[in-house]
């Protein structure tokens, strides 16, 4: 069995001033929302990513510094458990990524592919991983071995599938 995490599980910091409205949308099935809500406590060094639900919320911290980068709401829908409000960090002290667009594709990796184990491409842009070593900035980002997907030309037009 799966420990459920909870925010006392990990060091973590509060939502900073400097955020933006991330409008991620998606509808996740009973299961999924359940397992959503099991969250996810790094276990090694490599595991970058601390996720816990409380009061409706889903978190997701970096497992080193406790920052806060995303948080959505999810409400109860007649498909399952839909996102009806989601943030993420613009505080370039924590946090240096500024496009919103590929903040969802991101997002949507990390809820749908690392907390799921649904099969997502990791978005990488081509300015992101200048040597095109696949993994590399995978590995930084999340520290687990997913496939890539490099969206073309550095643009991030490209918008999770809703599902």
């Amino acid at each position: 069995m799966t420990e459920r995490a909870a925010k006392s599980n990990w060091k973590t910091l509060d939502a900073p001033q400097q955020c933006e409205p991330l409008e991620y949308e998606y509808v996740f099935d009973d299961a999924d929302a359940d397992r959503l809500q099991l969250g996810l406590i790094p276990r090694e060094m490599e595991d970058k990513w601390f996720v816990y639900f409380e009061n409706g919320w889903v978190y997701l911290h970096r497992s080193w510094t406790g920052f806060l980068i995303y948080w959505l709401r999810l409400d109860g829908c007649p498909d399952g458990v839909r996102v009806v409000e989601s943030w993420v960090n613009r505080n370039s002290d924590q946090y240096l990524e500024t496009d919103t667009a590929y903040d969802r594709m991101m997002l949507d990796f990390l809820l749908r592919r690392m907390l799921l184990g649904h099969e997502v491409d990791f978005p990488v842009r081509s300015a992101d991983n200048p040597t095109n070593t696949p993994g590399v900035y995978q590995h930084h980002v999340v520290g687990r071995a997913y496939p890539e997907k490099t969206v073309s030309d550095g643009n991030s037009n490209d918008e999770p599938d809703r599902g």
